[in-house]
């Protein structure tokens, strides 16, 4: 495949199909986009709104569209010069009955081809749970609420909205001695191995459709069972799977799920002929030359990574476009040896994120912070806490499970306080995962060990013997079977990952609010900005190791719209005021509330931090902002697990928060103060975001635009950030900037910045960025990465670098700390020491600056003349 120049992330969904789609590829083309980067596409669960909880990935999504209406619009892509790059989801698919290959497993069990394509320990029970209840099993069987039915497919239990498909071995049971010989023989010695299971499903099955008296006693047959608790028990113990009320998985689990997800299973996809089968159709996309690059949802939790890599790629071929979704973290690096392009992007948001947040304002705003809510612990010690919380309390099936296999492979002594070594171990990690593949282990691999062996040891220094032990172990340096510890070792890698993700991203960071901007996928509220040093030397390794990664700025997976951070990031550059408005807003919020206690200083200060985010840029929030903010506070307050949760809601609590919410945007003195403070942060908020948008395009790797976030995008986490985008107006605008005329530009820029508002300045930069882009994609693919110096007082206030080849030069200047540089209605500021930008003599000549038009030939480019028509500049050399 040639290479993505960009990409354009769309949710495809049955509220967003193929023809939906096919409506804006000409606005796509001429926005400056070469890729469609798709959502999982294939057969999910009905109503499915992302598309990650497949059922069949043999087929498309028949809400999405069908596979010609894909081939026709593959056509128009290739008319237009466009390429597709799909995300696909090999670690799980839905728990469901429509998944073909459970359904399959549910009937025959181990004579199902398909008995072990899941990672489901049949040695417990010899059934699968279905964790999917409401109440205790025994409850639901006397209230009648799992029945069994007869459907098309055969006989299957029904639970609300749950099915699940009788086992062939339970057939003679369910149809009793009243129906003969014929049928009890048939079912009771019905072997898989022998026989063909669906046509003789089908041969039962057209006998109830044309013989009315087999139908009526077979009815008669199943309202007798559903009324007899003791005969719905007894057909029960004849399945393949186990219904157990959803609880149950917090303390025992015999299958591995994605995160704390019941309804994700996961796949063995280690297993070459799980691969096979389930990238058979995937495959055939590709070679149809209809799907030409791959972005692999969640790679950490495969049991080993690189194999399923390599197998990937042996399939594919050297130069097909292959990417994974990997959260590193800050210091982390991608193993440099794995077959692929790069990651999906959250490395580059938290780098960009960091660059735009000043941090000399660190301390102020730690202190700020721990004065305002003085319960609030360590960082670290809260992220160690909220790990071991979801290992023990909400994964503490899968913590049984990795014990009860260390004793297995005879790893240990039976003693508890080992099993509690084994939890304080897997929660002290520090990355996601390592990739042990032989030992000894390489020498980043024993550091990450060390660093999560000294973690647990602080935190449990009862333990220190124990840990010891099990830090020998992780090392494979015990006197026990090395193939053991390393099976022991890699089992226990595919649970770090989802425990660092729901204790982290999905518990932490909901409760340390220090400045929510960086309680992001990738990023982290450890970290506190990012010198202009420190990001170029992020960025030539980013062009020296993986060129092609994605540079992601919004997912559907983000925490918040990306200029929702942008404007929380300003924060960061007037924090003694920001600090003063929160005292005040403080004092007003004490007439406002009808319990002082609800909410505490910590989801108050939330609430402030969320409404600079998400306040609209023009008149006050109506009640739809209301109900999306109140929405959004639910899954705040259940996230954070501190007074309400999903486990156990608080509603009552709940309420009380959404009350003081509606309260406070009523309250005249509230908005008062905080609209007038509101508009200077969005201002300045809109810079950062046009400096973001210019680097996502000019830095090394592929820029992405996430579905509508070429205009302002200020939205909650999924689902919000799902919402219909209105391409009309969209459209709209680009024909309004392609109708300028060079005379016209300077007075169009102008009003851009004077209408900043509408988010039309966005997305010109943006069009004009990738516009320039398109023309010369080699430069930024391959050119080199070069820093350039500023010069003058407020120096660190911008970023300058050259991207430069054999045939062309490309200067980026952006604004990194804009109140100085700025004024707020966009203008650029006199500067008491004018701030330059020095070019080395292989870079000298004349430039035009793709956005403003404007002609630049000068050794030292004054940014104040750079900036004074538009706040970013990106100048290409002339030749």
């Amino acid at each position: 495949m040639k290479n993505p120049v960009s990409t354009y992330r769309i949710q495809l969904s049955p509220d967003y199909t193929l023809e939906d789609l096919n409506e804006i590829l000409d606005y796509l083309e001429k926005l400056g986009i070469s890729t469609i980067y798709s959502a999982p596409f294939f057969q999910a669960r009905k109503g499915s709104s992302h598309g990650y909880d497949i059922t069949n990935p043999f087929k498309l999504n028949k809400a999405i569209g069908r596979l010609d209406t894909f081939r026709n619009l593959s056509n128009r892509l290739k008319q237009k010069k466009m390429s597709w790059l799909q995300d696909i989801v090999p670690n799980h698919m839905a728990f469901d009955g429509d998944n073909i290959w459970l359904q399959d497993i549910f009937e025959l069990g181990p004579e199902s081809l398909h008995y072990n394509f899941f990672d489901i320990d049949w040695e417990q029970s010899g059934k699968v749970m279905a964790p999917f209840l409401g109440n205790p099993l025994p409850e639901v069987i006397k209230n009648k609420e799992l029945q069994l039915r007869v459907s098309k497919r055969g006989f299957l239990f029904r639970y609300f909205d749950h099915e699940y498909m009788a086992s062939a071995r339970s057939y003679a049971e369910i149809l009793g001695n009243e129906f003969g010989e014929k049928w009890q023989d048939k079912f009771r010695n019905f072997s898989a191995e022998s026989e063909n299971w669906e046509e003789l499903k089908e041969y039962f099955l057209r006998e109830y459709d044309k013989d009315p008296d087999f139908r009526s006693k077979i009815d008669n047959r199943v309202e007798e069972i559903n009324a007899s608790e003791e005969k719905i028990r007894k057909i029960l113990e004849e399945q393949y799977f186990l219904p157990a009320h959803w609880k149950e998985t917090e303390t025992n689990i015999n299958y591995r799920r994605f995160f704390t997800i019941n309804d994700l299973i996961c796949l063995r996809m280690e297993d070459k002929e799980v691969f096979e089968s389930y990238h058979r159709f995937i495959l055939q996309l590709c070679e149809e030359d209809l799907i030409h690059g791959l972005r692999i949802d969640h790679i950490d939790g495969l049991l080993d990574p690189k194999a399923y890599l390599e197998r990937l790629r042996e399939n594919l071929g050297p130069d097909f476009y292959i990417t994974i979704e990997k959260i590193l973290e800050w210091d982390e690096k991608l193993p440099v040896h794995w077959p692929v392009e790069g990651t999906s992007g959250y490395g580059f948001l938290a780098t960009v994120n960091q660059l735009l947040t000043n941090p000399k304002s660190e301390n102020e705003f730690f202190d700020a912070y721990q004065a305002l809510y003085p319960k609030q612990e360590d960082y670290h010690d809260l992220v160690y806490e909220q790990k071991l919380f979801i290992l023990e309390e909400r994964m503490g099936g899968e913590y049984k499970n990795l014990w009860e296999l260390a004793l297995k492979f005879n790893l240990l002594e039976k003693e508890e306080k080992y099993k509690q070594a084994l939890g304080a171990f897997l929660a002290a990690f520090p990355v996601y995962r390592i990739y042990p593949e032989e030992f000894p282990l390489r020498k980043r691999q024993k550091k990450i060990i060390d660093a999560a062996f000294k973690t647990a040891a602080a935190h449990k220094p009862d333990l220190k013997n124990e840990l010891e032990k099990f830090k020998d172990i992780f090392l494979g340096e015990a006197k026990k079977d090395r193939e053991n510890m390393l099976q022991f070792l890699q089992r226990c890698q595919q649970f770090t990952g989802p425990l660092a993700a729901k204790g982290v991203e999905d518990t932490t960071f909901y409760i340390y609010n220090e400045l929510i901007s960086h309680n992001e996928v990738g990023d982290s509220p450890e970290n506190f900005g990012l010198s202009v040093n420190g990001f170029h030397e992020r960025m030539k390794l980013r062009l020296e190791d993986f060129p092609l990664s994605i540079n992601a700025t919004a997912t559907h997976d983000t925490k918040r719209g990306e200029d929702a951070r942008m404007r929380l990031d300003v924060l960061s550059e007037v924090g003694e005021e920001w600090f003063q408005k929160v005292a005040d807003w403080r004092e007003i919020a004490k007439n406002v509330r009808k319990d002082p206690a609800v909410p505490n200083a910590n989801e108050e200060y939330f609430i402030f931090q969320m409404l600079i985010g998400a306040w609209p840029y023009i008149g006050e929030p109506g009640e739809e902002f209301l109900e999306r903010s109140t929405a959004y506070l639910q899954k705040v307050l259940r996230e954070a697990k501190e007074n309400s949760s999903w486990a156990a809601p608080n509603e009552d609590y709940e309420n009380k928060v959404y009350d003081f919410l509606e309260a406070l945007l009523k309250n005249l003195s509230f908005k008062k103060s905080f609209t007038q403070f509101h508009k200077k942060i969005s201002a300045y908020g809109a810079i950062k975001s046009l400096s973001q948008s210019l680097l996502k395009v000019t830095a090394p790797g592929i820029p992405d635009i996430y579905q509508g976030t070429e205009l302002w995008d200020l939205s909650y986490v999924d689902p919000d950030n799902r919402r219909p985008v209105d391409y009309e107006l969209r459209k709209k605008y680009l024909a309004e900037f392609d109708s300028v005329t060079p005379e016209a530009s300077g007075q169009h820029l102008e009003n851009l910045k004077r209408d900043y508002t509408s988010g039309k300045i966005k997305m010109y930069c943006l069009h004009r960025a990738l516009k320039a882009r398109r023309e010369i994609p080699s430069t930024f693919e391959k050119g080199e990465y070069i820093p350039l110096e500023v010069k003058g007082e407020l120096r660190e206030s911008v970023v300058a670098f050259a991207r430069k080849d054999e045939k062309n030069t490309v200067l980026v200047i952006v604004p990194v700390m804009v109140t100085h540089l700025f004024t707020e209605d966009l203008q650029i500021k006199d500067q008491k020491q004018e701030l330059k930008i020095i070019l080395p003599e292989n870079l000298k000549g004349t430039f035009k600056n793709a956005i403003s038009e404007e002609d630049f030939s000068s050794e030292e480019i004054e940014v104040q003349k750079l900036f004074s028509s538009f706040p970013v500049a990106l100048l290409k050399k002339n030749n």
